[in-house]
């Protein structure tokens, strides 16, 4: 190779490939303009959730909720993605994190807010002393008061197995009761009748 021929290989023009290359790289968006998509797309997507909840012959399709428009580059795919992951992991921390000042504004109280009561204490259940005896006494009557419990990872765990969304096969299954700190948020179908009857917004202390 003469020298010519070698200062053309250094600078690239003879290199289809490394200008390809450079082109893919001048195409891709930048890392922090695809945080600012991912985000951009959730805040659409919800807002376009409505449709969903007011579909009561299927015909809302994808394409009516989501921007099916994804990037070419895998590259690209693949990053908008996980930063997709990660904006709905923070949605997720920013909710704990309100329901722990929920639990704190709310203390001792009862709140009705919409089609939920917001309950300022834990939620009160009973530990058999032994599984076995309570099952002895019950004996074929025992389908009339035994309701499984299920655990969740457990769940998410077949799925996985399965080929399946974990999250997507938990919210199918499960209706979510939030209990955090020492707050509960019931749906109105669970709270108990003097709570039902609260009118929107009243507040009354728990005693």
């Amino acid at each position: 190779m003469n020298k010519k021929d070698s200062n053309k290989e250094k600078d690239g023009r003879s290199h289809p490939s490394t200008n390809k290359e450079a082109q893919l790289v001048e195409n891709q968006m930048p890392l922090s303009k695809i945080l600012d998509e991912a985000v951009n797309r959730v805040k659409s997507t919800a807002e376009k959730l409505p449709l969903l909840w007011d579909d009561t012959d299927g015909s809302v399709v994808a394409e009516d909720i989501v921007d099916l428009a994804f990037p070419e580059d895998i590259e690209e795919f693949m990053t908008l993605m996980r930063r997709v992951e990660d904006t709905i992991s923070a949605g997720r921390k920013i909710k704990e994190q309100m329901q722990i000042e929920l639990g704190k504004r709310y203390e001792g109280k009862v709140v009705r807010e919409g089609r939920d009561v917001i309950v300022g204490r834990p939620s009160t259940t009973y530990k058999p002393y032994d599984k076995e005896k309570v099952l002895d006494y019950l004996g074929d009557d025992w389908r009339m008061v035994v309701r499984p419990e299920f655990r969740v990872t457990g769940i998410k765990a077949v799925a996985k197995e399965r080929g399946q969304d974990p999250d997507v096969i938990v919210e199918s299954l499960f209706q979510r009761v939030i209990t955090n700190n020492n707050i509960s948020i019931l749906p109105e179908s669970k709270a108990p009748k003097w709570m039902k009857e609260l009118e929107q917004g009243e507040e009354r202390s728990l005693g």
